[in-house]
């Protein structure tokens, strides 16, 4: 049983201290052998850095390395030796000043190999200086590859002028790469990160760049499908079944369920490989991607700007929306697509153009960020609605609705006045409708984070041929049809189910049907009445 490379990056010692390695050689002698500039986009810790590891390797004429491998047996490939260049932005989310330092010392770095000095004092001189003269002294144009380029300003996403001064930075560091590949100097350029929104304008001028983003090209390039699961891991798939007691076909079910998902094109389903490689590590299912990036200005971008959280679990979006991102016009399904909480789930094409359907990719994703939405839009620690969501669950399950509103109380708790929900008002609409309209839909919201966090099946604003119903959940034993209303009596809601005749569709299910009015106070910003009753056939 090889050995697992969480979190290692570097092909050397994974291939020579016996890792596990999933071989995408085939893949990178594809983009080798079809052209030569390159980006790509993707997550954190989905193989950017190990893809540009096997890159420097392969450019280094390394053929030994690779004995076994895709690469290592084509015979048309020459391996011939390239000066290579290799800088890496993963730790470069500083100050301008120090992101200035900090990539001119990578630079010094790189001249030590090569004997070379950088006389000037702009970074930009000094890169294609650099360039410039390792090409003529090696006799050979150089490999560049930069991973992570975008480091610097994703860590300022939520700091405008920061974000953009060091984009400004790392926009006049690239400026050379044009003239130095229209000069010969490049014989291949790879450039990664988790994001494109500022790809365009610190590299616009490379017309021939490819973006292998949601390219066909690079659909499997990072990530792991599943017949390479299933032809990598089969010890460790044996062993984790053994360890949790359960057969392979139900462990592979899990796994697929938890970690698979992910995709680029709308076509190809990925496992994210940190998830995977953690999870076989441990034999426990947990959020191991999840927990490694927490996203709370994501979560509170969301609330904030009062996104319906129901929509991301089916957002539709044309083939135009993977082009238009910018740090000057952050889109939340744009930011959230990029990082990684939300994936292609469906492609649509078409000769009148492309549609997507973008979700959470999988249950770890979905779990723990609609668990991160309940504690921004409650503003309650992670251990009080961690306590609490436990009750709800147990009080749903066996039909104890009171214990179900003493829990939703003790999570509304903490709201105050200061955390009113924020909305622009519709035309001809007095600010008291609008306060009343976003606060009704705050607590819709908050009721449908917590039923959908808790496992059970959950359909939001139902329609039915007489209006819509607020909420369904499914549990074993009870299905609850929930109905809402803001400063008004519980029973009116009841009555409404009632009137409405909304239990009609639900009359051949076998499980006990339970009716639940619940009415919230605007004012004091909390469940004001409830009512409940088994609905009798």
């Amino acid at each position: 049983m090889k050995k697992l490379p969480v979190g290692k990056q570097n092909i050397e010692s994974i291939l020579t201290e016996d890792f596990l390695f999933v071989d995408k050689t085939r893949q990178i002698y594809e983009l080798i052998s079809t052209g030569s500039l390159y980006f790509l986009s993707r997550p954190r810790r989905f193989g950017k850095s190990l893809t540009i590891s096997i890159l420097k390797e392969i450019f280094k004429g390394n053929r030994a390395l690779f004995k076994g491998l895709h690469i290592a047996e084509k015979e048309n490939y020459d391996w011939k030796p390239y000066p290579v260049l290799h800088l890496s932005f993963n730790s470069f989310g500083y100050q301008p000043t120090q992101l200035t330092e900090r990539i001119a010392n990578a630079l010094k770095k790189e001249t030590t190999e090569y004997g070379i000095d950088l006389p000037f004092q702009n970074l930009s001189e000094n890169f294609k200086h650099l360039v410039q003269t390792i090409a003529r002294q090696e006799n050979s144009p150089v490999v560049i590859l930069i991973d992570e380029y975008d480091k610097p300003i994703v860590d300022f996403i939520n700091d405008y002028d920061q974000a953009k001064k060091n984009q400004k930075v790392l926009r006049d560091f690239f400026g050379p790469l044009k003239d130095l590949e229209s000069r010969g100097h490049l014989h291949f350029l790879f450039i990664t990160g988790v994001s494109k929104f500022s790809k365009v304008s610190l590299f616009s001028d490379l017309n021939n760049l490819t973006d292998l983003s949601n390219s066909s090209l690079a659909h499997d390039l990072t990530g792991i499908t599943h017949e390479e699961l299933l032809d990598n891991f089969s010890p460790h798939i044996q062993k984790a079944a053994q360890v949790l007691e359960v057969s392979e076909a139900e462990l592979l079910e899990g796994v697929k369920l938890w970690y698979n998902g992910y995709s680029f094109e709308g076509r190809t389903r990925l496992y994210n490989p940190f998830s995977l490689l953690s999870f076989f590590r441990a034999n426990e299912f947990a959020n191991y991607w999840f927990r490694t990036g927490t996203p709370t200005f994501l979560v509170e971008l969301i609330r904030d700007r009062q996104v319906d959280p129901k929509t991301l679990e089916q957002y539709k979006v044309p083939g135009t929306f993977f082009d238009k991102f910018s740090i000057e016009a952050l889109e939340t399904a744009g930011l959230l697509y990029q990082t990684g909480y939300l994936t292609i789930k469906k492609a649509i094409r078409s000769m009148e153009g492309s549609e997507f359907y973008l979700g959470y990719p999988n249950k770890e994703v979905r779990h723990a960020f609609i668990y991160n939405l309940l504690e921004a839009f409650t503003y309650q620690s992670p251990s009080t609605v961690g306590q609490a969501l436990l009750f709800i669950r147990d009080a749903l399950k066996s039909g104890d609705v009171e214990q179900f509103i003493t829990q939703l109380n003790i999570l509304l708790a903490d709201l105050s006045y200061f955390h009113a929900p924020k909305g622009r008002k519709k035309p001809a609409e007095t600010d008291e409708a609008r306060i009343f309209a976003m606060w009704e839909g705050y607590f819709h919201t908050i009721i449908y984070l917590v039923t959908s966090f808790i496992g059970f099946s959950v359909k939001s604003e139902l329609s039915k041929h007489k209006g819509r119903l607020d909420l369904v959940a499914e549990t074993d034993e009870y299905l609850y049809l929930m109905e809402f209303k803001l400063d008004e009596p519980a029973e009116n809601a009841i009555q409404q189910i009632k009137d409405r005749a909304y239990a009609e569709s639900f009359r051949n299910t076998p499980k006990k049907l339970v009716l639940v009015g619940i009415g919230f106070s605007k004012n004091e910003r909390t469940v004001q009445t409830w009512e409940s009753e088994v609905w009798e056939r």
